[in-house]
């Protein structure tokens, strides 16, 4: 009687079977561990994103479905691998689709701009001539108290990129009345000392600039443009009796690949591939002795490349406060944040030499960010 032979072809595919199999239960253990516990370090995707709270488990949330819900909400945000995953699909549909965020709007020459910024030029959040004088009349009242303590308010208008690279992209509307061309002409004519970095700008870019006043790949000013606008900020404050120290470049370094905002549209593109090359200049900023005055900053996003560029630091005193949008106090850190109560603000300006306002066009709409309200 014969011996029974398995067939090889059967074992080798059992025995593939069996390691696909266990690749498998490897893959899903990566997936939990790395869902759970982030051990492996990725970058996070750029631009806001909502994330449901945690909700607690209870026969009301579970009897109604809600806990079920939230934790496929949540399942969702956080699956392990989603950044890499999502910059993936992106990638594929943005060179092969031509498809990309739509925040973003592509312009000539690789040029990015930030979608929701042509709203400012074309008047779609103006705000109507009855709120404009209302405003300034806030203005005028936060004025009269802070200079009644011996105190001074300064206004920084930062460019927009739309404006100052209009021929680059094309209006998707019929201009009409803005909040900037409304406010701003009234504010000058009152006597208030504003830096206007739209005109500015706008100026600066038909004489041929030196360097870009804006990265194609940023949404803000880029940090050349930052750097070179401290002299105009100077001169505001100098409108208003405060001296600040002198800045000079102590350096210039040329670099094709875009750092920190100069590349945040790119970001926002999230993408695997990295910015392209463009030349921009990174100054090294040195800034001359003396006194420096306590300055409360209230501010959106442009301010940060003063952060950057060591202007904050270099041109007020260390006790120099910055009101993210008035609604947090941002540290010594750029990443600490402190939730500002009316208390902090009362006290922070109470200690303070002067306020500086620094909005971009499209925060003209919530001109001081509701700091008038507030009570000095």
């Amino acid at each position: 009687m014969g011996t029974f032979l398995p067939n090889r072809s059967a074992i080798e595919r059992k025995n593939s079977d069996r390691t696909l199999y266990l690749l498998a239960l490897a893959f899903l253990a990566v997936l939990c561990v790395q869902s759970l516990f982030h051990v492996i370090p990725q970058t996070p995707l750029a631009g806001a994103e909502h994330i449901p709270a945690s909700q607690p488990l209870t026969w009301q949330s579970w009897s109604t479905g809600q806990w079920q819900i939230n934790r496929e909400q949540l399942s969702v945000k956080q699956f392990g691998f989603r950044p890499a995953l999502v910059r993936l699909v992106n990638q594929l549909r943005y060179s092969f689709f031509d498809e990309h965020n739509a925040q973003i709007t592509y312009g000539k020459d690789g040029t990015l701009f930030e979608t929701a910024y042509q709203s400012t030029l074309c008047g779609e959040d103006f705000i109507g001539e009855e709120a404009i004088v209302q405003t300034i009349d806030s203005l005028d009242r936060f004025r009269n108290a802070l200079i009644a303590r011996g105190k001074r308010l300064v206004i920084l208008v930062a460019p927009n990129k739309w404006r100052t690279l209009q021929e680059k992209v094309t209006l998707n509307c019929k201009p009409k009345m803005t909040n900037y061309e409304a406010l701003i002409p009234s504010l000058r004519n009152r006597g208030y000392a504003i830096y206007d970095g739209i005109d500015l700008f706008q100026y600066d870019q038909q004489q041929g600039p030196a360097h870009p006043l804006h990265s194609k790949q940023g949404t803000h000013w880029s940090v050349f443009g930052a750097a070179i606008s401290v002299d105009y900020l100077r001169f505001a404050f100098a409108e208003e009796g405060i001296r600040l120290p002198k800045v000079s470049f102590a350096d210039v370094e040329l670099s094709d690949e875009p750092r920190n905002t100069d590349k945040d549209l790119h970001d926002l593109l999230n993408i695997m591939l990295g910015p392209d090359d463009e030349e921009l200049a990174y100054p090294n900023l040195a800034f001359s002795e003396g006194d420096r005055p306590n300055v409360v900053v209230i501010g959106d996003s442009y301010y940060w490349t003063y952060y950057y560029l060591g202007i904050h630091q270099g041109l007020f005193a260390s006790e120099s406060k910055f009101f993210y949008y008035n609604q947090s106090l941002v540290g010594t850190e750029t990443d600490e944040r402190i939730a500002l109560t009316d208390d902090l603000r009362k006290q922070a300006i109470e200690n303070a030499d002067a306020v500086l306002l620094v909005m971009g066009e499209p925060s003209l709409a919530r001109f001081g960010f509701g700091i008038f309200s507030a009570g000095i």
